[in-house]
């Protein structure tokens, strides 16, 4: 077998990027391949699509031949089944679900296709009419955007086709009757991107499919997704319904370069930067993706102090839409080289022929990177995708086995349907919608019901469900579905808005003094009212400054909901209270990692949310007879256990780094807790494979060459004490004792509440 070494330099022999790379002292190159097309060639002659009409549509298109998984995806829905198909970007997904939908709809069927965002169903009306039109079909875009006389022929039934979002299809069944009779009579309702509805976002789905089923019980749903590790066992979960599984192909049209590079001279957002004006130089289109929008924002900062600024724009969530829209089409003119992005354009929004991936994180899930990988090459050029490691555990462990990387499978999407916070408000909106009774709910909504009318929501009567005034207010206020609503809004200080910030993330980045970084502008904060949900800013020149906040979560159980083992480690999955604290910051500087100062806030910031997580009861390990430095030692041991947990789980269970949350103490109860309000499920599947998690875990902690803890192992961005008290060496006796199966502590935990 080749070195890695002889492997990377034959494929630079006559490559300009790779050799280039290879040239530069300052970073490792670690692994390069070159992946090629499948080779599959579509094989099935149009002619057996019925009716005629649209097969000489297809012909005069210039498609002739379907792929066989197009073709039976054609059968499965021509034949009214639940389909979820996957396949790889660029691969003919679109046409896999709509040739067959229009064949249904030139029957006088209704179809909807509902797209993650409004900014791709408007993307891709063009598609659809272009197929649709010259079969006499009418294709829509419905959403806040769509003017009276298109809604109202919607509402109609004129369109075959209404392309929506699920922000808009929840807020129309709530508050327009016409559009709850329109969505009564139509035949498919199709999901793309279905990959994007993991955790939260697929526990809002699970409960939209519900609400559509009770208005019409014989619709039938189709999804297509980029491939996932479960997809008929998850789409039969949101649909609760046996659905057919087609398996498409892997995709790449040309050729694709995956490179692995680590900095040795430099840092990790240098080299992010150095890449930047690489694929400036060389006149190439380039996507930068990172899982956080600080990151994004100090990427952009730094570019700008390199003098290529104007060539490169950011793209994220908390941005207005028109600023985002206005990226993506000077990315397309050209006018800009490179897009600095959040996960907002790992979807399908056409954005032209760029050339360049480069991963300024590890991906949380191999989903995300193969959805990354195929944003690049799509015209059939040569293409990279470079990711670049850092100092963090996961970039350790995978720089020591980047074949590991390269060669995992896709991983299983996960939801919690049981969230409190997102079925209440869908239960609400059920029962605005059409008659609700006790005896067609389950038993998880009939214990929502007898909560909702102890609050005053809603009143029962025999069998019957009915809202009160309050339970009307409530829903009437429940418009978006990507979040729960819970947002800080932005303002400048005697101005307009800047932007929002989902809350509890919002208390750490929007505390007064904070550094709030926006698009490439910095602005200083001067107010945060959670009362009102507000954020006063002001713009400031903070030059090469950044902060971070100090902080504390405390949690209260409130009760258990299932109970399981590592070896000798009980393990408990909880409903949990967790109240954040912030109670200062530290100022750093952003190209030394500096820190300048640390500062108290004159009052802490609070925010108290329930949610759902996981207890340990780790081992108990003794490092020292003396009891004070015993309990020291103690902290630091599963402090930094339960940092290098997280970062194992990310990747176990597909998970991002804000997914997920922590909490240790000195007794050996670790914590791990979903982020999100009301809980996403990404825990719970924790707790399910807490055996490979653990396995990661001490490779990470055993194969760092630290003195005893940094960013390459138990050290995380998200710490709230800013990485105080951590020991890698002490974290290892204490996996030594979870892998050898020895008895996790048998005491409650230290904190409020009790387990059971």
């Amino acid at each position: 077998m080749k070195s890695r070494r002889l492997a990377i330099l034959e494929l630079a022999r006559n490559d300009e990027v790779l050799s280039r790379l290879i040239a530069d002292s300052n970073h490792q190159l670690i692994y390069a391949m070159a992946e090629r097309g499948s080779g599959v060639e579509p094989s099935v002659d149009v002619g057996n699509v019925k009716p005629v009409q649209l097969a000489e549509v297809l012909r005069s298109m210039g498609i002739g031949k379907l792929y066989e998984y197009q073709y039976r995806a054609y059968l499965e829905i021509t034949g009214g089944r639940n389909v979820i198909i996957t396949s790889g970007t660029g691969t003919g997904k679109t046409e896999a679900f709509i040739v067959p939908i229009l064949a249904r709809a030139l029957g006088g069927r209704r179809e909807v296709v509902v797209y993650p965002t409004k900014a791709l169903a408007r993307d891709q009306e063009s598609r659809f009419r272009a197929l649709a039109e010259p079969l006499g079909l009418r294709v829509a875009t419905y959403d806040a955007d769509t003017p009276p006389e298109v809604r109202r022929c919607v509402y109609g039934g004129d369109y075959a086709l209404v392309l929506t979002n699920p922000d808009m299809l929840n807020t129309a069944l709530v508050h327009v009757p016409a559009f709850r009779r329109f969505m009564s009579t139509v035949d498919y309702v199709v999901i793309d991107e279905v990959h994007v509805y993991n955790g939260v976002l697929g526990s809002h789905l699970h409960y939209l499919i519900r609400r559509i089923r009770r208005l019409n019980p014989g619709v039938r749903f189709a999804a297509a997704s980029a491939t996932i590790g479960n997809p008929a066992q998850y789409f039969e979960g949101l649909t609760e319904s046996p659905v057919v599984h087609i398996d498409g192909i892997r995709g790449v049209r040309g050729e694709l370069i995956h490179i692995m590079l680590r900095p040795i001279k430099r840092g990790k957002l240098q080299e992010v930067v150095n890449l930047v004006k690489l694929c400036v130089e060389l006149n190439k289109k380039c996507l930068v993706f990172a899982d956080s929008h600080w990151m994004v924002e100090v990427v952009k900062r730094m570019v700008n102090s390199a003098g290529v600024g104007d060539k490169v724009a950011v793209h994220r969530a908390g941005l207005r839409p028109d600023e985002r829209r206005r990226v993506e089409d000077m990315f397309k003119r050209g006018e800009l080289r490179v897009v600095l992005a959040t996960p907002t354009l790992e979807l399908g929004v056409d954005i032209g022929d760029a050339d360049f991936a480069v991963l300024a994180t590890n991906p949380p899930s191999f989903i995300k990177y193969l959805q990354r990988a195929g944003r690049v090459g799509r015209r059939g050029q040569r293409a990279y995708v470079v990711q670049v490691l850092g100092d963090d555990p996961m970039s350790t462990y995978y720089a020591s086995h980047p074949e590991e990387f390269y060669n995992r499978s896709p991983e299983p999407m996960f939801m919690e349907p049981n969230n409190d916070e997102i079925a209440t408000r869908h239960l609400l909106a059920m029962i605005k919608e059409s008659a609700v009774r006790l005896s067609e709910l389950d038993e998880y909504l009939r214990y929502l019901v007898g909560k909702l009318s102890n609050e005053g929501l809603v009143s029962v009567r025999g069998d019957r469900v009915f809202l009160t005034e309050n339970g009307l207010r409530a829903i009437n206020s429940f418009n978006v579905i990507r979040g729960n609503g819970d947002v800080v809004l932005i303002r400048r200080r005697g101005g307009g808005v800047v932007g929002y910030r989902e809350l509890p993330m919002a208390i750490r980045e929007l505390h007064p003094g904070a550094i709030y970084m926006h698009g490439g502008s910095t602005y200083r904060v001067l107010e945060l009212d959670l009362q009102r949900r507000r954020a006063i800013v002001t713009p400031e020149d903070s030059s090469d400054l950044v902060t971070k906040a100090l902080y504390n979560s405390n949690p209260t159980v409130v009760n258990v909901i299932a109970e399981s083992r590592y070896r000798g480690i009980p393990i408990r999955y909880a409903v949990l209270d967790i109240e954040e604290e912030v109670y200062g910051y530290v100022v750093k500087r952003m190209s030394g990692n500096e820190t300048l100062g640390e500062y108290r806030l004159n009052e802490p910031i609070r925010y108290r949310f329930r949610t759902k997580g996981i207890v340990l009861n780790m081992p108990p390990v003794q490092f020292s007879a003396i009891e004070l430095r015993d309990m020291v030692e103690r902290g630091k041991a599963y402090h930094a256990t339960e940092h290098v947990l997280i970062s194992a789980g990310e990747v176990i269970v597909n998970a991002a780094p804000t997914d997920m949350g922590g909490i240790s103490y000195p007794t050996g109860h670790i914590i791990i807790y979903d982020s999100y309000p009301g809980g996403s499920g990404v825990t719970r599947l924790l707790m399910e494979r807490i055996d490979k998690v653990i396995d990661v875990a001490y490779s990470i902690v055993t194969s760092c060459n630290c003195r005893d803890g940094c960013p390459r192992c138990v050290y995380s961005p998200y710490c709230g004490n800013n990485n105080r008290m951590l020991s890698r060496l002490n974290s290892i006796k204490v996996l030594e004792a979870a892998l050898r199966g020895e008895e996790g502590v048998d005491e409650p935990p230290p904190f409020e509440g009790s387990i059971p």
